[in-house]
């Protein structure tokens, strides 16, 4: 038989949520680096026009008209400080002044002339010099070697910086939720042990007992013996004990397999499980009672089992919530106006659930009680959605008035 393991329930949204997650910082990476390289050729263009005019400048500098009081104006005022590397050299390839390139201004010695050499050759290997004319006709008199600024260098970076911040994040939000799901899977497990020795406990201590009383009629000297009527009811309460466990232990057992599917009286399986409570309300159903109305539903192809749990589930969650004085319970079923579907409709009068809190009842280690793992409600979802291709859903909750649960089977047509 194909297996089902219990993580299963998760892959789905877990399979979305990765995806989301990747996708989402993916985009939010490429929108970075978009927009990061945009400002890279936006500032260099901008670099581009202001060496053009910083040419021109010194051409200005360079011709007969302008002053000595005007040269020193346009080389101390202007290209002095600029904010990216230049470098102006004589037609020979002679650094003659330079700016931002790591070399202290007015050193001519023969290592800073390589030094200027090396950087301005790296310079024209990712774009022309600009020539500086002079006279009429125009002669080259020096060139205007120029690079992007520390600010244009940084940013070209940036991508690689925010691909591996990007790497980081995916890779802590992995382990993260790795560690999140395997916590998530251990306390079910644990619930369900837990789950398992409680749906146990109560058929093997009232097996238990009714040994203890057979024991206690058939020993010598005993004053009551057993009349045959009163041994047949013992035995039938056995064999009820007996049947509850062996239903138990076929519960458990689907849950890690595919469930097998029947088309079943849904009417008569809730009849089942309303009677199996009925005999066992608090104060022997003096204050608390159950009502029943059955619809006309046709036969639903589901695992009676399984659905007798979520229906077991709803009903003994209702009677935890609900005053033993005066509680209701009202369990109905109806058939969908388009006919594509079953529902059952179970509403107390119980406390309800917070509005805060209502979108949580189905989650993991969700409960209201003092004493108990959350696992009720999160098997029935299992089982209805991902079993029956079902939903179930608190479709109301007022406190002490109405808490609906509402589950829709569909009806193969």
């Amino acid at each position: 038989m194909k297996k089902f393991h219990l993580t299963t329930g998760y892959a789905g949204s877990s399979f979305y949520f990765k995806a989301f997650l990747v996708f989402g910082i993916v985009l939010v990476g490429l929108i970075f680096t978009i927009y990061t390289q945009l400002i890279v050729s936006q500032l260099r263009r901008e670099i581009a026009e202001t060496s053009r005019v910083y040419a021109r400048l010194w051409q200005f500098a360079a011709s007969e008209a302008a002053t000595g009081a005007e040269i020193n104006v346009i080389f101390e005022e202007i290209i002095e400080k600029s904010n990216f590397p230049i470098i102006v050299t004589d037609p020979q390839g002679r650094p003659s002044s330079w700016r931002e390139v790591g070399v202290a201004h007015g050193d001519t010695s023969l290592k800073a002339m390589g030094r200027l050499t090396e950087i301005y050759r790296k310079m024209d290997s990712k774009r022309d010099p600009i020539p500086i004319y002079f006279g009429e006709p125009k002669t080259i008199i020096s060139y205007l070697h120029y690079g992007d600024s520390p600010m244009v260098e940084k940013l070209r970076v940036m991508p690689l910086i925010e691909a591996g911040v990007v790497v980081l994040f995916l890779l802590v939000a992995f382990i993260g939720y790795h560690n999140l799901k395997k916590s998530e899977q251990h306390f079910i497990w644990v619930g369900m042990a837990k789950e398992t020795a409680h749906q146990l406990g109560t058929p093997l201590s009232s097996l238990l007992g009714w040994l203890e009383l057979l024991k206690m009629k058939r020993q010598p000297g005993s004053s009551e013996t057993l009349s045959s009527y009163r041994q047949e009811e013992i035995t039938d309460r056995m064999r009820a004990d007996i049947k509850r466990l062996e239903r138990v232990a076929n519960r458990f057992g689907q849950i890690g397999s595919v469930p097998e599917l029947k088309l079943t009286d849904l009417n008569g399986t809730i009849k089942e499980v309303v009677s199996y409570f009925e005999t066992r309300l608090p104060g022997a159903g003096r204050g608390v009672r159950i009502e029943e109305d059955y619809g006309e539903v046709r036969e639903v192809k589901v695992n009676p089992e399984l659905i007798s749990w979520v229906m077991e589930n709803l009903i003994k969650n209702s009677l935890e919530v609900i005053s033993p004085a005066d509680g209701w319970i009202r369990i109905s079923t109806s058939t969908s106006d388009d006919g594509k579907r079953a529902q059952i409709t179970v509403s107390d009068n119980g406390r309800g659930v917070p509005a805060r809190k209502q979108s949580k009842v189905f989650l993991p280690g969700y409960t209201t009680k003092k004493r108990g793992w959350g696992l009720g409600l999160t098997l029935a979802r299992r089982i209805v959605e991902e079993y029956h291709r079902g939903k179930i859903q608190l479709t109301e909750s007022i406190p002490h008035r109405r808490t609906t649960f509402l589950v829709t089977l569909p009806i193969e047509t």
